[in-house]
């Protein structure tokens, strides 16, 4: 919620309007460049007529976005400021889960919930689409040291989920770019925390809540609480939380592989039934030379939990006709693969924070805060199969070609969590004071912060398993198979426990990163202007920091036959960065009505990369033809230094066996093979996992960017308390560091050798983004090696300083406020943002190409409050606009199960669609007229919470709060299939449903 304030008696009568919001969101000249929160009086008369409240005297202050105290709230760019209060009363427990609602956050980047996840217990926040480490994040002013554990594998970002809630005063957010201002990663924009200062008494809040549909838990006690003497002030604060995991049981409509929407079942499937093996969901199976399952013994699979015996069959096709059938054979399925997955981590934290000022008789204040976070994550994505590749077996005297074996948690004993134990600590000590009559205030800044994470988890061992259940190589047969005497009885029985312990292991990796850094600022004015009555602002910064990061993975991992880790990965690395930053801002009063704002700033860096030292510049005009009208604008450059995770990521190798193989199903296509196993998500057997290459890079160098938003800020005449806003934005980067991930390098590889691309599991299209033959494909192409048989090798990925991205859209804002003296006191507010485009390229030499509709493109969120007395109430919601559904502009699927591929026409970068769709018949292309071009979207997403608060005496209070009343939950879209069914591109379509929290509050004398 954004409070619109221009002129200095506007800005009194909006806060006298406002007095029922919890905070006035501002911070007084008098602490400096310290962006601590004071709050400020205002009268409470309400305004009889529409004109102004008469002026109070207001002290300046400081908004994220400037150096400069000023008067007006609003300035060139569109801050949001929201109040702790406020996120709770929405129903949010964390600060993440409030970002990533917001119209100006996009779709969260994030492996929190996916088979192997590196930042299990972290949240990122992605600003305008542009990625999480294009924002920045910090807390009074400083800058937050980054997580330790790398996102996705890959990049640096700094952790929004373990802020406690209680500590909060309120946000602001700079949706734009500002490194003139504050240097690196503030591409997309700035999001600062101002914890709460100034705080007397003592205050006891005690949550607890849940989700009505099962799991997530929630309990929370936090104790706040000041002291204050004639020059002294301490406050101190202790939050203790627990949330629970949500589990895939928990919400048992889409914990199988066969909740995928219908258009995602293949002709077996529709014949047959879901055929569990194609999607990887396999508990337990043998299968002989021929290919064809063993039959396992009578009663064998309702032994297993989480177990039924299936029965496996594959089709081929010719035309829109099922050409033949094969029989598989039998074998034991796991239809509710995910049942033991978490969704969303569980959380248990321990917060504390302390701090204080001392104020001297020369009028000079020293400073100080120590806070202390403890996070334990929990989280499970189940263990790795067990699985083999052809060998003899001496005790039946046959070939068996594959075996697959599920470890479930009954045998092992245990659920095998990952637990992510996490420890972030931030000191600071500081002296501001003021010089030449309090014309200038300046602010000296020492900040020191650690952050480290110990992942504990279940490891996974393969040749203890192997071993076991196969025992020691015999030898080697005449066709080169090697031997074994697999021991059948175990095999087809849970095992104990006991048996487990004798090839179980457990890891522990650590991480750590930590950032120590120093800052000097002043700010005041220089002198008047003759022709305006007012001053030139200036401020300046000076800075030094000294940052760095290590990856420490458990050193069994350098064996995979013996350790595997759950992640998928074995990271290692670690690096320093020292930079040393010098600024400087001007706020100069042209007119009365026309003011003017420049900033400049160099960022020096030394580290391993080719950054050296980023120059940036920024400029804001504001102007105001009457007091309620404001037409502002603002331009910048930006940039962000390389990852350091990027630089200094050494030479780490991942197992990887959950892939699809785009070259192999492309040529299984072609064969006429429909629904191929290497066209799916799944699990492959051991045999069939390759290694994956992921290496940093020392010639990397800073990503520069722009931005520049207009818009204008208008308090409506005629209707006191309604005030609206309209902003136009736009923000790229042209060098962004691009990572190839095994993803992208596959499907790539396959379209620039084939100039082909998969659609579905059984069509084909034109391969269009990049021109086959050119330096992209060569290099590609030479990324990927294969053995004879076609099947992958060894994979390479890392970062490139390549990628182009821009961004542009429309935020708007409306705002109401009414005082009645019967009534009680109402508020209303709705932000509205619009993304226009999304335009992106991996090389300079590729056309750019608008995705918009890869992501939501529009956003709205609203809340309306009332306060009466001793009542309060609370409603707010959040709409997402509709994002193209799976297999959109594709061909509808045949009632068989067969889908025809849609032609393309290519007509230089661009792929256009004709609207007909063929299949091949006896090799010939054949247009199917039953089969039409799918325009499927997902609905239009809408979440309503709300809240109702009672003040029982002057010390009590009660507050019961309500997410997603409604019960909503995502529906799975009919061509949806594999892991997360659910469309997560829009905020609220997800797992969680209603929420409700019941709040017990406080104040001791």
């Amino acid at each position: 919620m954004s409070s619109i304030c221009l002129r200095r008696s506007v800005l009194a009568s909006s806060l006298a309007l406002a007095l029922f919001t919890p905070h006035v969101f501002a911070q007084s000249a008098s602490s400096g460049s310290d962006q601590s929160s004071t709050q400020q009086s205002a009268q409470t008369a309400a305004p009889s007529s529409d004109k102004p409240a008469k002026a109070v005297d207001l002290k300046a202050i400081t908004v994220t976005g400037s150096m400069i105290p000023r008067v007006e709230v609003e300035g060139p760019a569109p801050v949001v400021s929201v109040t702790g209060e406020q996120i709770k009363a929405q129903g949010f427990t964390t600060l993440w889960e409030f970002l990533d609602s917001l119209p100006q956050v996009g779709q969260q980047i994030s492996d929190s919930a996916s088979w192997g996840s590196s930042s299990v217990n972290a949240r990122s926040v992605n600003l305008r689409g542009l990625g999480p480490g294009f924002s920045l994040l910090m807390i009074n002013g400083h800058r937050v040291v980054d997580y330790p554990q790398p996102l996705n594998k890959q990049s640096n970002f700094q952790n929004y989920n373990n802020i406690p809630t209680g500590m909060i005063d309120h946000v602001e957010i700079l949706a734009s770019g500002a490194s003139s201002i504050y240097g690196s990663d503030a591409v997309a924009g700035v999001v600062n925390v101002i914890l709460k200062k100034n705080y007397q008494g003592d205050e006891l809040q005690v949550t607890g809540g849940g989700a009505t549909r099962g799991g997530r838990s929630y309990g929370d006690i936090n104790f706040l609480g000041g002291k204050s003497g004639e020059n002294w002030h301490i406050q101190y604060n202790l939050e203790k939380t627990n949330r629970t995991a949500l589990w895939g049981h928990d919400r048992p409509y889409q914990d199988s592989v066969s909740d995928a929407g219908y258009g995602a079942w293949g002709p077996a499937a529709r014949m047959f039934g879901y055929q569990y093996d194609a999607a990887g969901a396999i508990a337990l199976s043998a299968k002989g030379a021929n290919g064809q399952y063993i039959t396992p013994p009578a009663g064998t699979c309702s032994k297993f939990t989480n177990s039924q015996l299936a029965q496996s069959h594959s089709v081929t096709t010719n035309g829109t006709q099922i050409a033949s059938i094969t029989d598989n054979g039998y074998y034991c399925a796991q239809p509710h693969l995910f049942q033991d997955w978490v969704l969303t981590g569980g959380t248990r934290s321990t917060n504390g924070y302390l701090g204080g000022e001392y104020d001297f008789s020369n009028g000079m204040q020293v400073y100080g805060s120590a806070a202390l976070y403890d996070t334990v994550g929990i989280s499970n994505t189940q263990l790795n199969a067990f699985g083999t590749g052809q060998f003899y077996d001496q005790t039946t005297g046959q070939v068996i070609s594959q075996a697959i074996r599920q470890l479930t948690a009954q045998e092992m004993g245990t659920s095998a969590n990952t637990h992510d134990r996490e420890k972030n600590w931030n000191l600071e000590i500081g002296l501001r004071g003021s010089i030449f009559d309090n014309q200038f205030h300046w602010d000296l800044n020492l900040n020191s912060q650690k952050y480290i994470v110990r992942e504990d988890y279940t490891a996974y061992n393969q040749q203890g398993m192997n071993d076991f259940f196969l025992g020691k190589q015999l030898g080697t047969s005449a066709a080169g198979d090697p031997i074994y005497a697999m021991n059948w009885q175990q095999w087809w029985n849970p095992i104990t426990p006991q048996q487990y312990s004798q090839f179980a292991v457990n890891g522990e990796n650590t991480s750590s990163s930590w950032l120590d850094q120093a800052q000097f600022r002043i700010n005041g004015d220089l002198f008047k202007l003759p022709w305006v009555d007012d001053s030139i602002g200036w401020a300046a910064v000076l800075e030094a920091a000294h940052n760095g990061f290590k990856l420490s993975p458990d050193i069994r991992g350098l064996d995979p036959t013996t350790f595997q880790n759950p992640f998928g990965a074995y990271l290692t690395g670690e690096g320093t960065r020292q930079r040393f930053s010098l600024g400087t801002e001007f706020r100069i009063p042209l007119l009365d009505s026309l003011t003017w704002t420049i900033s400049g700033r160099g960022d020096k860096y030394n580290d391993a990369s080719k950054a050296d030292i980023a120059k940036t510049w920024g400029t804001g005009i504001e102007y105001r033809p009457f007091d309620s009208l404001l037409l502002r604008g603002s331009y910048g450059t930006n940039f962000k230094a390389p990852d350091m995770q990027a630089i200094y990521l050494t030479g780490s190798t991942s197992p990887v066996g959950d892939y699809i193989d785009p070259l192999q199903c492309i040529n299984a296509i072609k064969s006429g093979q429909s629904n191929s196993t290497w066209c799916n998500l799944v699990q492959r057997p051991t045999s069939q996992y390759y290694t994956l290459y992921t290496n940093g890079s020392r010639l990397l160098e800073p990503q520069t960017g722009h931005s520049w938003t207009y818009g204008f800020v208008w308090q409506i005449p005629g209707v006191q308390g309604l005030s609206m806003s309209v902003d136009y934005w736009h923000m790229g980067v042209d060098n962004a560091i691009q990572y190839l991930d095994k993803d992208t390098v596959l499907v790539d590889e396959a379209g620039c050798l084939t100039g082909v691309q998969a659609s579905g599991t059984s069509a084909l299209s034109p391969y269009t983004a990049h021109v086959p033959g050119s330096s992209y494909c060569q290099m590609v192409t030479q990324m990927v090696q294969r053995n004879a048989a076609g099947q992958i090798v060894s994979e390479q990925s890392g970062p490139i300083n390549e990628a182009s991205l821009y961004v542009s859209g429309i935020d708007a804002l409306l705002d109401y406020k009414l005082h009645t003296e019967d009534s009680g006191d109402f508020r209303a507010t709705i932000n509205y943002t619009n993304n226009l485009e999304w335009k992106q390229r991996v090389l300079a030499s590729d056309p750019l190409q608008n995705t918009r509709y890869n992501n939501v493109a529009s956003r709205m969120t609203w809340i309306g409050d009332w306060t009466k007395g001793k009542w309060n109430l609370s409603i707010s919601g959040v709409r997402d606009g509709s994002m193209r559904a799976p297999n959109y502009a594709g061909c509808t699927v045949l009632p068989n199960g067969i889908q025809p591929g849609m032609v393309n026409i290519v007509n230089g970068s661009q792929s256009i669609s004709t609207g007909i769709c063929q299949v091949t018949q006896d090799g010939n292309p054949v247009t199917v007229a039953d089969s039409t071009t799918y325009h499927g979207r997902t609905p239009v997403w809408i979440t309503w919470n709300g809240s109702v608060g009672y003040q029982i005496n002057p010390d009590t209070r009660l507050k019961l709060t309500v997410s997603n009343i409604f019960d909503k939950v995502g529906a799975i879209p009919y061509y949806a299939g594999g892991f997360e069914f659910v469309t997560t591109g829009q905020t609220a379509s997800e797992y969680n449903g209603r929420e409700w929290f019941l709040t017990f509050d406080y104040k001791f004398d």
